[in-house]
Order: structure tokens, then C-alpha cells, then sequence
């Protein structure tokens, strides 16, 4: 078997490993997509890193299953969510091949796209941030930032019939907003966001904010923004950096409450479904598509920054 690690300080290596152990009641399965997100390129970037084998999600065929519950040659869904809760697959996906729980491993229906699979666990993440949003029809709700994961939310909003607002600094990355639905957006390096985000909700303001943390770089007049009794939703938290500069004042002033959403649990079964149906649309979301071997100059590309949609490595093919 054959896998990547990223080491930090912008390395990565190939590893070959005919060692590895099969452990009973795992599947073998053939990686045929793996994921490469912000989380795998901060772990690329960062100084000193701890070595990991990256990609959280991928596609994979099933090559041996000694428990039955799934057929050889069957393409399934590797997640870093378990079925039954367990607290995440040990090691990534960025291998040829890997020995998994079947605690991990979920069916696929046809219809779904090989490239598109990798987004499962990020519509999941979605799904419990939107449930825990508790957001009503008609209802308003801010997204800091252009993001696969932001983008997903955005959609996701739109198909429970709120009101999502993009905001962003890059009239591209906000063009790509409005061609997945996006009615409402600004560009917060030309305009006055409070004032819009109050021209666009009648001066009601918004009912809850969504923060992705890997691509926020202030946050301070946000809370501004949202009505009295609003949220404040704060999904991935990947980079070296640990401190926002952000207004208390105003969100004790406006009674706000803030959570986090860590992950997808409970939701993949779910989020197969929304992509089965179309109702989270995801192929425009996909950056470079590049081979196992490519994996050094893909990560090269982002060693000065990170990206906003999601890279996919074509293992086995």
C-alpha cells in the first residue's frame, strides 16, 4: 500500500508500506477519490508540523469485506463520520489503499458523480449547523466568506426557504455564489456591509451568522449586523491562527448566542441523499482534479494560501 504524509513546512511524501495490517472485521478497500480541503493544506503549511496522512473523505471500491456487509467491486463512501458515532477513522484517505471500518464505510447510489462523493462529509457538516440554526422560512442568514463548506450552507438555506447574504472581498468568488442561487450579495471591500445587510432585510437585520474560521480575518463588525436575540454559527477551525478581534459589547448588548459545529455525525446517510437528489449542487465546487503521483505540485500551488474550492486526487486510475 501506498499513501501520502504531509509534514508541515510544505512537505509531503510517498510512502510505501507492504506491512500494513489487515484488522479483522475491516474492509479493504481501493481508493479511487480522495479530498484535499483547507484542513489538509494547513497541515501542508504549517511550521513543525506533526506528520499526517491527509484527505478526510474519499470514494473508494470495495476489495475485501470479511464481514459480507458489503460486495467486492462495490463503490462506496469513506467518511471521517461513523456510523455509530465512533470518533473519527485513524489516518486519511490519500493512500491507493486502506484498511477501514466498516463503521466508516457507507453506500452509494449510482447516480452520484465520482468527484462529487467527497463533498458528502461537508454537506453533512451542513446539515447539523442548519439544524442547530433552527432558521425559519423567509428568515435571514449572513455568510462570512466564499467557501466549499459556505457555499454547501448557502444552498442548504436555500432549500429550507431562508434568506442566505454572501459576503466576500472577490467579485469572482461571489459571482460563483450567485450562480448557485445566491440572491443576495457584498462585496465588503466596496460596501458598507451593516448598511446593506439592513437595506436587505428592511432594517430587520439578520437572524444568524455563519463564520467559516479558516477564511475569516475579522470578524469585529459582524455582530453589528445580526437582530436582537440572533446567532452566531462558527464552523472549521484549521489554521495556526487562534485569535479574532470581535465586538462582546454588541453581542451582549443584542443577547447573542454563539456555538461551533465540529463535524457531520449523524448526517451522512442524509447528505447522500441531497446530493442523490440534486438538491445540493457541488460540481462547480471542484478545483484542480490531478493524479496520486501530482499530489507535490498540486500542494505547491498552495503553499502561500489556501483555496475555496475543493481539490480531488485520482487514485488507482
Amino acid at each position: 500500500m501506498n499513501y501520502w504524509t504531509f509534514d508541515g513546512d510544505n512537505s509531503a511524501r510517498l510512502i510505501g508500506d507492504e506491512t500494513e495490517n489487515e484488522n479483522s472485521g475491516c474492509a479493504k478497500v481501493k481508493i479511487i477519490r480522495s479530498s484535499i480541503d483547507n484542513s489538509d493544506i494547513f497541515a501542508y503549511t504549517r511550521k513543525k508540523a506533526v506528520s499526517i496522512v491527509p484527505s478526510s473523505s474519499a470514494a473508494g471500491l470495495i476489495s475485501e469485506c470479511p464481514t459480507g456487509e458489503f460486495k467486492s467491486g462495490q463503490r462506496v463512501f469513506l467518511s471521517c463520520s461513523g456510523k455509530s458515532g465512533s470518533d473519527g477513522a485513524s489516518g486519511g484517505y490519500l493512500r491507493d489503499y486502506v484498511n477501514v471500518s466498516t463503521d466508516y464505510i457507507y453506500e452509494l447510489p449510482d447516480v452520484i458523480a465520482d468527484n462529487d462523493i467527497v463533498f458528502i462529509d461537508s454537506i453533512a457538516k451542513a446539515c447539523n449547523l442548519i439544524d442547530k440554526l433552527e432558521i425559519k422560512p423567509a428568515q435571514t442568514v449572513i455568510i462570512n466568506g466564499v467557501s466549499v463548506i459556505n457555499l454547501i450552507i448557502a444552498q442548504l438555506l436555500r432549500y429550507h426557504q431562508a434568506l442566505p447574504i454572501m459576503i466576500d472581498s472577490d467579485d469572482e468568488k461571489l459571482g460563483l455564489a450567485q450562480d448557485l442561487g445566491v440572491d443576495f450579495i457584498i462585496n465588503s471591500s466596496q460596501e458598507n456591509v451593516p448598511y446593506m445587510v439592513k437595506s436587505f432585510t428592511s432594517g430587520k437585520m439578520a437572524s444568524a451568522l455563519v463564520v467559516d474560521l479558516d477564511i475569516l480575518s475579522d470578524m469585529d463588525e459582524l455582530p453589528y449586523c445580526l437582530a436582537m436575540g440572533g446567532k452566531i454559527a462558527l464552523i472549521n477551525a484549521n489554521s495556526a491562527l487562534k485569535c479574532y478581534k470581535i465586538d462582546f459589547i454588541n453581542i451582549l448588548n443584542k443577547e447573542l448566542s454563539i456555538f461551533g459545529i465540529k463535524d457531520g455525525d449523524g448526517k451522512v446517510s442524509m447528505a447522500i441523499n441531497l446530493l442523490a437528489m440534486e438538491k445540493v449542487k457541488v460540481s462547480p465546487l471542484i478545483g484542480d482534479v490531478v493524479g496520486f503521483s501530482e499530489v507535490p505540485q498540486l500542494m505547491e500551488k498552495f503553499k502561500d494560501g489556501i483555496t475555496f474550492k475543493m481539490n480531488i486526487v485520482k487514485c488507482n486510475c
